[in-house]
């Protein structure tokens, strides 16, 4: 009844984070489409996978959670559970500069870390990082290999 309990509030969370991310898109998307600017262009912050050793500049769209950029460019992020904070496929480690930058991992999150191995202080889950401003030019290198703690 817990584990019910938890992951109703996990898919509850989850979904006013997309509330939340396309309430932040809004005024863009009515503003700069007004004035013939690509909304995308906009809202663009660069962020950088490291995958395999290679680099990989890539535009998030702000609001959108990392999880989600990776997938939609095609960094080999698994993310089985689709953002839900349930597995930890989508697993990756912040250079330290980036890592100062993010907000504190809420405990669920911090649970699910527990459970990786290769943990590292800088550790993160990419469903629960919020694309913003404030993190241009962020820096995430992808594990080579992934373990799903369900």
């Amino acid at each position: 009844n817990k584990k019910f309990m938890r992951v109703g509030k996990r898919r509850k969370q989850w979904y006013q984070r997309r509330v939340r991310g396309l309430l932040l898109r809004l005024p863009h998307l009515v503003a700069q489409t007004s004035r013939g600017i690509s909304t995308t262009q906009c809202r663009a912050v660069n962020i950088v996978f490291i995958e395999k050793g290679v680099e990989r500049n890539v535009k998030a769209i702000r609001g959108d959670t990392l999880m989600e950029t990776a997938k939609d460019s095609q960094i080999g992020l698994p993310a089985v559970c689709g953002g839900m904070c349930e597995c930890s496929t989508c697993h990756v480690i912040a250079d330290q500069a980036t890592w100062d930058l993010l907000p504190e991992a809420e405990e669920e999150e911090l649970d699910v870390l527990d459970t990786i191995k290769g943990v590292q202080d800088t550790s993160r889950l990419a469903c629960q990082i919020d694309v913003t401003r404030a993190i241009e030019g962020a820096r995430f290198t992808v594990p080579d290999s992934f373990s799903d703690a369900r």
